[in-house]
C-alpha cells in the first residue's frame, strides 16, 4: 500500500510538472503571437544582441530629442504669445497717444498718461512671464526674472528726469537711461544674462537658439516710448501742459514705428519654431526606420507560432483527458 502512494505521489508530480511546462509554453506562444515579438530573443538571435542593443540605444536618444523638441516648442510657443502680448500693449498706447493734441485737456492728457503705464507695467509683465520654472527672456539666466519690476524702473526713471522742464530734455534723459551701456536699465533694470542666448539641443548634432531677450534694443525702445508717454502725466514732475503734450505726441510716434522691430523679435522666434518643427518631422522619420529595423529583428513568425500555438492547445486538452482518466482508475473500479 505505501508503494502505491508512492507511485500516486509520483504520478502526481509528473503530471503537475507537465501541465505547468504547457501552460507556461502556452502562454508564451500568446504573447508572441499577440505582440508580434519573440519572447526569447537570446535563442532568437543566436545569442548575439549587438544590433538589438544599437537600435534600443538610438531609438531611447530620439525619444529624448522628441520630447525636448515638444518641450522647446511649447517654450517658443509661449515666448511668441508674451511678443503678441507687448504689441498689443503697444498698438493700444500708441493710439491713445496719439490722440493728444494742442487742444487735449489735462483729463485727456492723464488718461493717454495711464494707459501708458499699464501698457508698460503689461509689457514688464509679459517679459518677466515663465515658462514652468524657468525665465524665457533672461538669454542663460533662467532663474532670474529678466526685469525689474515696473515700479521700481518708473521710479528710477522719474529720479532720472526730476529738475527737467522741456520735452527735449526729457526725451534724452529717458534715452539715456534705456541705451547708455551700464546705464539705469542696464543697472537696474535687466537682470537676465548679457552674453548669451537660450539654446536647446534639437538633435544629435543640432541646437536651435532662441536669440531674444528682454534687454534687445526692440523691447528697451518699446518700454521706453512707454515710460515716456507715462511720465508725461506724472504730475509730481509739474510739466507744462505744451512740454506733456509734446512728450505724449511724440511717444505715440516712436510707439507706432515699434511695430516693424517687434515683429523682427517674432519672425527670429518663429525661425527658432520651423527648425524644430523641421527637426521633429527628421526625428519622427528616424523612429519610423530604426523601429521598423527592430521589429525585422525581434518579429516571430506569426504563421509558425500559430502553428505552435494550435500544437500546444492540443497537448494541453489531450493532458487534461489522459488525467481525467487517470484519476477514475482505482480497483474498485476495474472489478464491477
Amino acid at each position: 500500500m505505501a508503494i502505491s502512494m508512492v507511485g500516486d505521489l509520483r504520478q502526481h508530480l509528473l503530471t503537475t510538472r507537465h501541465n505547468t511546462s504547457l501552460k507556461t509554453q502556452l502562454n508564451t506562444l500568446v504573447q508572441e503571437l499577440t505582440s508580434g515579438e519573440t519572447a526569447d530573443l537570446t535563442s532568437h538571435l543566436g545569442g548575439d544582441q549587438t544590433t538589438l542593443s544599437g537600435l534600443d540605444r538610438q531609438l531611447q536618444m530620439l525619444g529624448q530629442f522628441a520630447q525636448s523638441n515638444t518641450e522647446t516648442g511649447q517654450f517658443l510657443i509661449m515666448m511668441q504669445t508674451a511678443l503678441s502680448g507687448i504689441d498689443s500693449q503697444r498698438e493700444t498706447a500708441s493710439n491713445a497717444l496719439l490722440s493728444i493734441n494742442l487742444s487735449s485737456t489735462a483729463s485727456q492728457i492723464g488718461n493717454a498718461a495711464d494707459v501708458a503705464r499699464n501698457g508698460f507695467n503689461a509689457a514688464v509683465q509679459s517679459m518677466n512671464q515663465r515658462s514652468g520654472d524657468r525665465a524665457m527672456f533672461g538669454g542663460n539666466d533662467l532663474e532670474s526674472n529678466p526685469l525689474a519690476d515696473s515700479e521700481t524702473m518708473m521710479t528710477a526713471l522719474q529720479s532720472a528726469v526730476a529738475g527737467l522742464t522741456s520735452a527735449s530734455d526729457i526725451d534724452a534723459a529717458v534715452d539715456a537711461w534705456f541705451d547708455i551701456p551700464g546705464g539705469g536699465f542696464e543697472s537696474n533694470g535687466y537682470q537676465g544674462d548679457t552674453i548669451g542666448y537660450i539654446s536647446r539641443p534639437a538633435g544629435a548634432e543640432q541646437t536651435v537658439e532662441i536669440g531674444v531677450r528682454a534687454d534687445d534694443q526692440a523691447i528697451r525702445d518699446t518700454l521706453k516710448a512707454l515710460a515716456k508717454g507715462a511720465l508725461a502725466g506724472d504730475i509730481a514732475l509739474n510739466l507744462e501742459k505744451e512740454v506733456r503734450q509734446s512728450l505724449q505726441e511724440q511717444a505715440g510716434v516712436d510707439l507706432l514705428t515699434q511695430a516693424s522691430e517687434l515683429i523682427g523679435l517674432q519672425a527670429s522666434i518663429g525661425y527658432a519654431e520651423q527648425q524644430i518643427e523641421q527637426s521633429t518631422v527628421q526625428i519622427s522619420a528616424q523612429t519610423s526606420s530604426f523601429s521598423i529595423a527592430r521589429n525585422e529583428l525581434v518579429a516571430a513568425d506569426p504563421f509558425e507560432t500559430a502553428t505552435q500555438l494550435q500544437s500546444v492547445q492540443l497537448q494541453l486538452e489531450t493532458h487534461y483527458t489522459l488525467t481525467a482518466r487517470l484519476s477514475r482508475l482505482s480497483l474498485t473500479e476495474y472489478l464491477r
